[in-house]
């Protein structure tokens, strides 16, 4: 276990279905067939949470990093947490509550690591996000260093804060759950109100895609002052076995790792953990645990599970690259994007709410009935497709594009996807037109 305590002065401001598909989403009087666009002008959009009152979109924003930059890699506070209000309607309140976190992205400000994942607390105002120390941050390396669960909010009186709260990287290389390479690569955060009528008084979830783990961050309120959040502990709430090559990269002889990128919890307290799978083909796979840690269910067959939710009948889950990743940069292939592999100059980028053609940009939300043995599984194409939520009203909503800022990627030879991606935006999702996939892609193991 890991005990840590935050003293004085280390608050500082920030720049700030009743069958087994679900029906179309009816939105309007006369609802147009296809998704609806919630929100856009988003850098690299990941995790989507409620607020604490649920009537509010919470969204991590990875950032478009910066201008430090080493290599082909610029670091940058522009990590960012953002709220959409009452995203039914047609023209939701949108707004960035928690700007200035650290994101170190690539060209163009694709492909961000930063803030992936954000959860409002039961403290009004504040939230928990999945990210990284800026203080600790290394770009001579360049990657992202000193995973952490931040605490970010505003005070009553309007002053900002932010605070590198749990120490993650220190967890890990205390802990190192899977016994592996030491890395902590925060990339989703559940938190867990444990009395409504209480507060503060919840937990914290962390899936740590580096750490291969879930961590449980524990706070012990009786130890909060004025001048400091309370003392907390972490422990492994889940951890899965690292099979990569010395180096961290993959082992194509050994089994997939899990690599969780995404939570989402049911009504009764169970936690669903979405995993990686290391980018194989089918090999990605959800987990059902019950509160306390223990595994009740199991899904296998996905490719880079991304993002995870839950309604009373069905589970949703984004397939990132699915069902096939994308070839490594600059190898696109000529016959199906002549002009971007031959270097020609960029196509424009499609506007956010434009859904690209079948197979144009990868990526697809999953749905199935999670109370049936082995049932089928429908899927729509969904760009590059990350976080997911449900409403109350049936609505089920996507980070879409979420490994591109709000520009978007134009075709060009550095483009790994081949055609140009949108802007990166939230999509109320329409799955009338859901088809069933293969059983070859269905099929658990």
């Amino acid at each position: 276990m890991t005990k840590q305590r935050l003293g004085a002065g280390v608050v500082t401001a920030v720049v700030v279905l009743a069958g087994p598909v679900p029906s179309a989403l009816a939105h309007g009087d006369d609802p147009s067939p296809g998704p609806r666009v919630v929100a856009d002008g988003l850098d690299n959009p990941r995790q989507l949470n409620w607020d604490q009152e649920g009537d509010a979109l919470v969204v991590a924003e990875a950032g478009r990093g910066g201008d430090n930059c080493v290599e082909d890699r610029c670091g940058g506070p522009s990590g960012a947490v953002t709220l959409i209000e009452d995203p039914r309607r047609d023209a939701p309140t949108v707004s960035r509550v928690v700007e200035g976190l650290f994101s170190l992205a690539g060209p163009g400000g694709v492909f961000a690591e930063g803030p992936s994942g954000a959860d409002a607390t039961d403290v009004t105002g504040q939230y928990a996000i999945a990210g990284y120390d800026p203080e600790r941050a290394d770009l001579a390396v360049p990657t992202a260093r000193g995973g952490s669960l931040l605490v970010a909010g505003t005070e009553e009186d309007g002053e900002e804060y932010l605070v590198p709260y749990a120490d993650l990287q220190a967890a890990e290389e205390e802990l190192n759950p899977d016994g592996a390479q030491v890395d902590s690569n925060p990339y989703a955060v559940l938190y867990v109100d444990e009395d409504d009528e209480v507060s503060p008084d919840g937990y914290a979830l962390v899936a740590d895609a580096g750490a291969n783990a879930v961590w449980k961050v524990e706070p012990d309120f009786s130890t909060a002052t004025e001048d400091a959040l309370p003392e907390y502990e972490i422990t492994v709430f889940a951890s899965w076995p690292t099979t990569a090559l010395p180096d961290g990269s993959d082992d194509p002889a050994g089994p997939a790792e899990f690599v969780p990128t995404s939570l989402a919890a049911d009504k009764d307290g169970n936690v669903y953990v979405g995993g990686l799978g290391a980018l194989r083909p089918g090999e990605a796979s959800v987990v059902k645990f019950s509160a306390d840690g223990t595994e009740l269910d199991r899904w296998d067959g996905f490719t880079g599970v991304n993002g995870v939710a839950v309604d009373d009948r069905h589970l949703y889950v984004s397939q990132l690259f699915g069902p096939t990743p994308p070839m490594p940069p600059g190898e696109s292939p000529a016959e199906e994007a002549p002009e971007a592999a031959g270097g020609s100059p960029a196509e424009e980028a499609p506007a956010s709410g434009e859904a690209p053609a079948s197979g144009e940009v990868p990526g697809q939300v999953v749905v199935l009935h999670r109370h049936e043995e082995d049932a089928v599984r429908y899927a729509i194409d969904v760009p590059l497709p990350a976080g997911l939520a449900t409403g109350h009203h049936g609505e089920v909503y996507a980070s879409v594009n979420s490994v591109a800022t709000a520009e978007g990627i134009p075709a060009g030879p550095m483009n790994p996807l081949g055609a140009a991606v949108g802007g990166g935006a939230v999509w109320e999702l329409d799955f009338s037109d859901a088809y069933r996939l293969e059983a070859a892609e269905a099929t658990e193991e």
